[in-house]
């Protein structure tokens, strides 16, 4: 088992995943670090291994792999650490900034061109 990267912090974040069968459920999120999350999955509807789409609390899609899965509960492993912002917002509970955050982020990415 590979050894945890980042500290966690406790949340009370609450999202959802979409599989990749298109299989959408909503989620509460158990804790949170830069390199994943744990989530309550009472229906067992993430798989070890799979890969999903998670939307935390008005912020995505995040694209983690399923690392474990202990009975009700998996633990999520992003594919792209959180940026330390959005970051920062969601283990604070400040979801309106998270989502303000992860928009600025996504546009950082974007480059325009001009003809």
């Amino acid at each position: 088992m590979k050894s945890r990267q980042s500290s966690r912090v406790a949340t009370n974040a609450t999202g959802s995943y979409r599989t990749p069968k298109g299989m959408q459920w909503d989620v509460e999120l158990g804790d949170l670090s830069h390199g994943g999350c744990r989530v309550e999955d009472p229906r067992g509807g993430l798989r070890l291994g799979e890969y999903v789409r998670i939307y935390i609390a008005g912020t995505g899609p995040h694209m983690a792999e399923v690392a474990w899965r202990n009975s009700t509960q998996a633990g999520l492993a992003f594919l792209r650490p959180l940026p330390p912002r959005l970051f920062t917002h969601l283990a604070a509970a400040e979801w309106d900034a998270a989502t303000i955050a992860f928009k600025e982020t996504r546009n950082e990415g974007m480059v325009r061109r001009f003809v």
